[in-house]
């Protein structure tokens, strides 16, 4: 089977994690699988991680398909269209490589992607699965969703709580819509709370993701020197990219508290991070399922978030003492402080957290829920045919 995996771009993220695990799961298990990348190859070590990944994975079936070992097979190809005028060039290079090789399966992953892929895949009968990662908050989006949705076999969204919001704000008929959550590889390292909280490496608070009003990096920017001054031991390190990079180095420039900020822009170490914090900071408006959530709960360790799109699934039992109501920012900031100031409580709730993502998230079995999908509708696409 020839599955494309269709995506904005390739550089860290949460999608795009997602895609490069499918993609080596798919290729290891002996299909033959395209990456395609609308925008351009990734630039810097930070953003190139998944892509460096991926070549690697495929030189090594190529390797193993050299000496007649039997393999998959995993191609990389990018449509280097990153502007809204280079879109005829995105749609001109992936109706060559369908013309080239016309895949069995096609999966999107993000807005751009699934736009793409229903204009394109849905026209030559290709079996089409565009994925839905995020309540998308843009009306003039939405009302684009029967381009992608209306020739697509099914719809795989990121949680309950987004496959609901697609059928009630998108139209997509029910009956297509089916979840499939993030998964995690568990690190053989969790976070250890054994260390003394004298050392400096253990008092970091940590955001991670796009410095977006999406993720609330406003949020925290209003409120940096407050939670720093009520938690005098504590420093916090942002990782991320994004349009608030500007007003987060003009706040450094002047704030007493900028000695104990960290801006370290994208890392490709996030897990190193997570495992020397105590806590992992995200005021964020709407989403899907925040893997970022996922990976800290994966080396145990705790969150202080909102109850927003898939964080219910995530944290369980856990839930209330993770986070606050949507938009509660006041209860945010005080749930930062009290968590911070209960090691025992931080450590326990780590515990729990890890304990949760190994039992219900563990990446293989989300992976091959994808792979039992296409299976599903090749069988039934060959005995209609």
């Amino acid at each position: 089977m020839l599955i494309d995996l269709l995506i904005t771009e390739i550089e860290t993220g949460g999608a795009e994690r997602c895609c490069a695990e499918l993609a080596t799961y798919l290729a290891q298990r002996g299909s033959k699988v395209r990456v395609i990348s609308i925008g351009p190859p990734p630039q810097g070590a930070a953003k190139s991680v998944l892509w460096e990944n991926l070549k690697q994975v495929s030189e090594n079936l190529q390797s193993q398909a050299a000496v007649g070992a039997p393999s998959g097979e995993l191609q990389i190809h990018f449509l280097n269209a990153s502007k809204p005028w280079q879109w005829f060039r995105a749609q001109l290079g992936l109706r060559r490589l369908i013309k080239d090789r016309k895949p069995d399966v096609a999966q999107g992953f993000l807005w751009h992607a699934n736009v793409l892929g229903g204009l394109l895949y849905g026209r030559t009968g290709v079996i089409w699965v565009p994925g839905i990662r995020v309540v998308e908050p843009r009306t003039w989006r939405r009302w684009l969703g029967w381009i992608w949705h209306r020739p697509a076999s099914r719809v795989v969204c990121v949680s309950a709580e987004v496959a609901a919001w697609s059928h009630r704000k998108e139209g997509v008929p029910s009956e297509k819509l089916m979840v499939i959550e993030n998964g995690v590889s568990i690190p053989r390292n969790s976070r250890s709370w054994a260390q003394p909280h004298a050392e400096e490496s253990s008092k970091q608070l940590l955001f991670v993701g796009r410095l977006e009003l999406q993720k609330g990096i406003d949020v925290l920017l209003r409120n940096a020197e407050r939670i720093l001054q009520s938690l005098p031991d504590h420093r916090l390190v942002i990782i991320g990219e994004g349009s608030w990079m500007p007003a987060w180095k003009s706040f450094l420039q002047s704030s007493p508290f900028s000695h104990r900020i960290d801006l370290l822009g994208k890392q490709p170490n996030v897990l190193e991070k997570m495992l020397e914090s105590e806590l992992l900071l995200l005021p964020t408006r709407y989403e899907g399922m925040p893997n970022v959530i996922l990976e800290a709960m994966s080396v145990g360790l705790p969150v202080a978030t909102m109850r927003v799109e898939g964080v219910a699934a995530l944290l369980g039992g856990q839930l209330e003492a993770q986070s606050v109501v949507r938009e509660d920012w006041e209860g945010w900031v005080r749930l930062v402080i009290d968590l911070v100031r209960q090691p025992d409580k931080l450590q326990s709730l780590g515990s729990a957290n890890r304990e949760r993502a190994a039992n219900e998230f563990e990446l293989r079995h989300q992976l091959r829920k994808y792979e039992a999908l296409y299976e599903t509708l090749y069988r039934e696409l060959a005995c209609h045919s």
